[in-house]
């Protein structure tokens, strides 16, 4: 019991570090806004600690909200694919939650599990022990996860006239006994040589599990299950007894201190943990010089006819390759092997019979691509680095922040994105493509054409998105510590658009050419903007 309230204890001492540090930055940029910021008294704010509490804790309630919101989403993903998979089928719906997204997705998941940069400043700050943290943090997390599926489940159940108990008690058992065993799975993983290969390919092994169940009628053997209340009540009370025999081998693991240096270190903020980097942030122009000491001689040569910003600009690429190839990678491997998958299933189970299925097909799945390529999009990742690795230090100096070195340091930022995103967005492409050939043939072109013509579209607006808002809003600090709100406003206004186009149920050519000529629209008029408005709003912020 004192464990678990520690546990508690250090996630809201947590929580209240984020939420005020949230608020700090909030306060920040709301101060420095024209007329607004001469009314708000920023420094009273700032000395109030109790209501920056108060606001803390309505911040934390709010992500909870949120989080139950987004755990429904693979609800809504189950029914969609039970509807065009398996016509609505009794289980159908509860059986894909329960194998892609109740077994499948969350440990995939758990493969970007790495401390975000206000985990690592908390360990840091307060001098928290990393194991015993990142060890309590996780379990909480589990458990928390555990609780949104079972809101998910309850309406799941009730959707499938299932019995609400049963099949809740059943699905959040089995949920928490995948993840726990991952988690115990993932430890040993991460202190070897190569822990991502292995983890894949564990991964993949998994998924080809998943689809031989699918390809068994996994239905037939709930139906079974669900009609003998007896087994279903021993398979979760074996779930629940082996979840707790995987918590105290989890909680004793005698390596954990390494696997925790290690996640830590995998941070891409730990370095802001360092109080060497910290002196040295605002003359890391040397830092630029250093990086070439780390490049072989071949890759210096391929540099020697650049000087200035494409210098830099190349320098980063160079060094940050291997992890975007790492990470796309990731992605092409899971999507072709999804391909694969469905490629198997539509042997057995024949989907489409003629064009005019396939055409309704590929208009409803429009919208989820949206969505989809919203999700393996690399921009944001690469703009969080770009900042704290290059312009951070590099905006201090005059010719980083010339007209042209700006306008065309976007360019080539702007063609690095367009390449990590075409790569992966091609795989999915190729896979669609063959979906077609496959399940009507020849008589398909025009609707290859139209996925071609979406695909490109979608790829320039998400290669473009993230680095233009970078551009205009210049969001961060130069400590990093504190974001504009209006950056992050942007940013859930464009999911929750990408989320909307989830939950359409019926869509056509119009609304397929539309959202393709206005995502080409949008990134036109963004780069007439970037030219004429970046040179003023791309500096560093104090």
């Amino acid at each position: 019991m004192n464990n678990v309230k520690s546990t508690l204890k250090e996630y809201m001492s947590l929580q209240l570090f984020k939420g005020t540090t949230f608020i700090n930055g909030l306060v920040y940029f709301i101060g420095r806004i024209p007329f607004i910021g001469k009314i708000v008294p920023v420094g009273m704010v700032y000395a109030d600690y109790p209501l920056k509490k108060v606001f803390t804790y309505i911040k934390f309630a709010i992500s909870l909200a949120i989080k139950v919101i987004i755990g429904i989403i693979p609800f809504v993903v189950s029914s969609f694919l039970a509807t065009i998979v398996f016509d609505k089928q009794s289980l159908a719906s509860f059986d894909i939650w329960l194998v892609v997204f109740g077994f499948y997705l969350p440990i995939f998941a758990s493969l970007f599990s790495i401390p975000d940069k206000k985990d690592v400043l908390f360990i840091t700050n307060f001098r928290i022990n990393k194991s015993s943290h990142l060890k309590r943090m996780n379990l909480l997390v589990i458990c928390m996860d555990v609780f949104i599926a079972t809101i998910v489940l309850i309406f799941l159940s009730m959707m499938n006239h299932l019995p609400v108990v049963l099949a809740t008690l059943f699905g959040s058992s089995l949920y928490l006994f995948s993840q726990l065993l991952w988690s115990l799975i993932d430890l040993p993983l991460t202190i070897q040589k190569h822990p991502w290969v292995k983890k894949v390919a564990i991964l993949v092994g998994m998924l080809v599990l998943v689809s031989v169940l699918m390809l068994t009628k996994l239905a037939s053997l709930m139906h079974f299950l669900f009609s003998n209340p007896l087994i279903i009540i021993g398979l979760i009370m074996f779930n629940f007894l082996a979840s707790w025999l995987i918590v105290k081998s989890y909680l004793s693991y005698p390596r954990f201190t390494l696997v925790a240096e290690k996640k830590v270190s995998s941070s891409m903020y730990v370095f802001e943990a360092d109080d060497k980097e910290l002196k040295n942030k605002t003359t890391n122009f040397t830092e630029g010089v250093g990086l070439t000491k780390k490049m072989s001689i071949d890759e210096q040569a391929n540099f020697a006819d650049l000087s200035g910003n494409a210098y830099l600009n190349a320098l980063f690429f160079s060094r940050f390759k291997k992890g975007l190839s790492r990470g796309m990678w990731i992605k092409v491997i899971s999507i072709s092997v999804l391909g694969l998958a469905l490629m198997i299933v539509s042997l057995f189970f024949p989907l489409m019979s003629d064009v005019s299925e396939l055409e309704s097909f590929m208009y409803r799945l429009v919208p989820s691509l949206f969505f989809v390529l919203y999700l393996t999009s690399v921009g944001k990742s690469v703009v969080q680095s770009l900042f704290m690795n290059c312009d951070m230090s590099m905006l201090s100096f005059p010719f980083y922040r010339t007209k042209e070195a700006i306008i065309s340091g976007f360019f080539a930022r702007f063609k690095k994105i367009l390449l990590y995103n075409s790569l992966v967005n091609g795989v999915l492409l190729f896979w669609l493509i063959v979906f077609n050939l496959v399940v009507v043939g020849l008589n398909s072109l025009y609707l290859i054409g139209l996925v071609l013509f979406v695909m490109i579209s979608l790829t320039l607006l998400f290669s473009f998105h993230e680095l233009f808002v970078y551009y205009i809003l210049q969001p961060f600090t130069s400590d990093f510590q504190v974001i504009n709100p209006i950056y992050k406003v942007v940013n859930g206004v464009f999911y929750l658009f990408a989320y909307m186009n989830l939950q359409l149920k019926t869509t056509g050519l119009y609304y397929a050419l539309g959202l393709s000529i206005v995502s080409l629209l949008y990134v036109a008029i963004g780069l007439i903007v970037i030219k004429k408005v970046a040179p003023k709003t791309f500096k560093l912020k104090n």
